[in-house]
């Protein structure tokens, strides 16, 4: 039976502010305080559009090209299709929620790309009966890039936080631990 390391993938190894590429040592990139206040200024747009369920202002902070995954999983590629999901969604579901992001942590790649990890949480939601469902806080994982002088969203991936114990979580796969494979 071979053991292997998850952590010790050759190709690429990312740190917060680090690009650590495979023999070519580590080039440190420190975006300007003024790219880290855009960044954080489309997070708090996004807050502002949301609560306003204003669909339009929302996709404006998103590239034309870009890919979103949503909390259902589904995978939209594009400005115009995620917008039709999201006119969708604030016509029923999210109709009376109220958004708030807790906490924005940008990682640059590189001056023009930036990882973006985005806490929130939402209330207000309801179920297809209408009856009210819980409050839910989720994270959001972005790539954002500056193009045009203008940074903007071009993927992101929004998952659930929910308790470990009904995750279903063995131990498998986290972090620093192996992975077993047949030889």
């Amino acid at each position: 039976m071979k053991r292997r390391t998850l952590l010790g993938a050759p190709a690429l190894a990312f740190a917060p502010g680090r690009l650590l590429a495979q023999g070519g040592g580590a080039s440190a990139t420190r975006g300007s305080d003024a790219d880290r206040r855009a960044i954080e200024s489309i997070e708090a747009r996004w807050e502002a559009a949301w609560n306003n369920h204003d669909i339009d202002a929302m996709v404006r902070l998103f590239a034309p090209d870009a890919g979103v995954v949503n909390l259902a999983g589904e995978w939209f590629e594009g400005r115009e299709a995620f917008a039709k999901s999201l006119e969708e969604l604030h016509s029923a579901k999210t109709a009376q929620s109220v958004w708030a992001t807790e906490r924005v942590r940008t990682s640059f790649l590189t001056p023009e790309i930036a990882v973006v990890h985005v806490y929130f949480n939402s209330s207000g939601e309801r179920n297809p009966d209408g009856t009210p469902m819980p409050p839910r806080r989720g994270i959001f994982t972005r790539v954002e890039q500056k193009r045009a002088g203008r940074w903007v969203i071009v993927a992101s991936q929004a998952t659930r936080i929910v308790p470990r114990e009904t995750a279903g979580a063995t131990g498998a796969g986290r972090a620093g631990e192996t992975e077993r494979a047949s030889a």
